[in-house]
């Protein structure tokens, strides 16, 4: 697994993000709900820091928050080659399959932090290996 090590760390009224090279993590805070004006500032970031170059985004789904599954078709960035959701109950992981099925990439479950980064620089790999970086 590659070391990475976090380039940034924002603090929104809605969620902490970090950003890594390859990759960003959020969590999003305990009764939020994620609507389209969220969804922009995250755009925002994924502009700031990813404009160009391809990267995954990592929802650490630590507290119960809602976010509306229709903004997850919306995507606008091409270069987000997947979305994976770090689930730490029965509950929220039933709750990431159903999302599972609004986005049109890359989007999976998991229950540890670790897999899901394996799984996103896996992503990276194979996203860089065919363009023949």
């Amino acid at each position: 697994m590659m070391k990475s090590l976090i380039l940034k760390k924002i603090d929104l009224d809605f969620a902490k993000v970090d950003i890594y090279e390859n990759y960003l993590i959020s969590q999003i805070k305990e009764g939020v709900i994620f609507e389209k004006q969220q969804l922009i500032q995250f755009y925002e970031i994924f502009e700031l820091y990813y404009s160009g170059k391809p990267f995954v985004s990592i929802a650490e789904r630590k507290y119960d928050y809602s976010i509306n599954p229709n903004l997850l078709s919306e995507s606008l960035f091409s270069n987000l080659l997947g979305i994976g959701e770090v689930c730490y109950s029965k509950a929220s992981y039933k709750t990431a399959l159903f999302e599972q099925k609004f986005f049109k990439g890359n989007f999976e479950p998991f229950y540890t932090m670790e897999e899901c980064k394996k799984w996103a620089e896996n992503l990276i790999v194979a996203y860089n290996k065919k363009a023949g970086l």
